[in-house]
């Protein structure tokens, strides 16, 4: 066999058409992002600016949380000097200066009133020792309504309120 025989022939293809010509300028024209820019530039200066007036509502909100603290301070220095002038008066030598200040003389006895059953317990007695008196109370019922204000109010004093 000859080589001629074993080379295979290739198809014959038809020559294509050609495309048609046109003329095209040397640098391509793009399209205008302009509005995009816009858009990015808009959302940064509004991050900024949200930015800046949460940055100012949290520094007054500081300045505002400073005030009340300095408030609170000097309410709570006030409050402690006015308990303790208010102990300073309540202490029995304070009311023993200010009794004899008055003219009062302490008394050789009390009576004291007892609220839970309304009766009086001991004698009071004048200064003058010959002189002595039993206190009476009108009698008062448990239904008033004027008792338990009463006791309410003995009560704080006595509690120191």
């Amino acid at each position: 066999m000859s080589q001629m025989t074993l080379a295979r022939t290739a198809p014959k293809v038809a020559p294509r058409a050609r495309a048609a010509l046109r003329v095209v300028d040397a640098t391509p024209k793009t399209q205008s992002h302009t509005g995009f820019v816009l858009l990015c530039m808009a959302l940064v200066v509004l991050g900024l600016l949200s930015a800046l007036l949460l940055n100012t509502a949290r520094a007054e909100s500081s300045f505002t949380l400073a005030d009340l603290r300095k408030e609170q301070t000097l309410l709570h220095d006030t409050r402690v000097t006015l308990e303790a002038e208010l102990s300073a008066k309540r202490s029995p030598e304070t009311l023993a200066v200010e009794a004899e200040r008055l003219g009062l003389v302490p008394s050789p006895s009390t009576a004291v009133l007892r609220l839970s059953d309304n009766t009086v317990l001991g004698v009071a007695a004048s200064v003058d020792a010959q002189d002595s008196f039993t206190v009476v109370t009108p009698f008062v019922t448990k239904a008033d309504p004027e008792v338990k204000r009463i006791e309410r109010s003995i009560e704080g004093a006595v509690q120191g309120g």
